[in-house]
């Protein structure tokens, strides 16, 4: 991310009809500039702070370039109160701007970027949220609170917030597969003790995926999750001969699978000289 940010247009200048506590303001925002552009991100903070106390109301895209170089000074990893205060800052600096260039997305990636190097998850997740509040429906947002629920281990969040992006994106085969995969994974990997819930996340699983394939037929992914869900509900079923028939229907799938990874493989090498 930090490299990115180098690349990013420091501040323009120009000195036509400005006043003179304005030119002073520039000439600090040149000399930051100059340092930034060197990667000398602490040379740069200070004089696009001392841009900022000249000039207090101007200028709102200093509080960007104080938030990147805040972002090139911070070590993530680093338990030290001097290095977690460049992440404060550069947080801060961030959501100021942000207010002011709501649809700015470098930066507004750059502010989520430091929230999760800086291990600040949750406040990521407030900052999608009090943005989605703002902007209803916008799909980026969703799937970001939806991994980064995943992330911190909220799986009940998690998968609401998955859900939600079958519900905005209901012609989309993957955000159906996405949503079973992870239910998958919760069965498989960390089942809930109640059976009855385990069942449960099998069976939405499985439409998930279904439905995933009804839209797109040869979504072979999705068909071997499929199969994997109905072996995970054989081996929770009581009764042997549903089990065994559980299984049939996994093994019917497992080869449509193959047949259909065999076939675009084929495809893929074409016809035989």
């Amino acid at each position: 991310m930090k490299k990115n940010l180098c690349l990013i247009g420091a501040l323009i200048l120009s000195f036509s009809a400005v006043s003179c506590v304005q030119l002073k303001a520039r000439v600090e925002i040149r000399d930051a500039n100059d340092a930034y552009e060197k990667e000398d991100y602490q040379t740069a903070l200070t004089h696009y702070q001392r841009a900022r106390r000249i000039d207090p109301a101007g200028f709102p895209e200093i509080d960007r370039m104080v938030g990147y170089c805040n972002i090139g000074l911070f070590q993530p990893d680093v338990k030290d109160p001097a290095n977690e205060k460049h992440a404060d800052m550069a947080i801060v600096a961030l959501q100021k701007y942000l207010r002011v260039r709501p649809d700015d997305r470098i930066a507004r990636d750059a502010l989520v970027g430091t929230f999760l190097s800086a291990n600040r998850i949750s406040q990521a997740i407030d900052y999608y949220r009090g943005y989605l509040q703002r902007n209803q429906g916008d799909l980026e947002a969703v799937k970001s609170i939806a991994t980064l629920y995943a992330k911190q281990g909220n799986f009940a969040e998690s998968l609401n917030w998955y859900e939600k992006i079958t519900l905005l994106e209901p012609k989309n085969p993957e955000s159906f597969y996405t949503y079973g995969v992870v239910l998958y994974e919760k069965v498989a990997k960390d089942p809930p003790a109640d059976l009855a819930q385990r069942l449960a996340f099998i069976e939405k699983g499985k439409a998930a995926l279904q439905h995933a394939i009804d839209l797109k037929p040869d979504y072979f992914e999705a068909m071997a999750y499929l199969n994997l869900l109905f072996r995970q509900q054989a081996l929770v079923e009581k009764d042997p001969l549903k089990a065994q028939e559980l299984i049939k229907v996994a093994d019917t799938i497992r080869g449509k699978t193959m047949d259909i990874i065999r076939a675009k493989k084929l495809a893929a090498a074409g016809p035989k000289k």
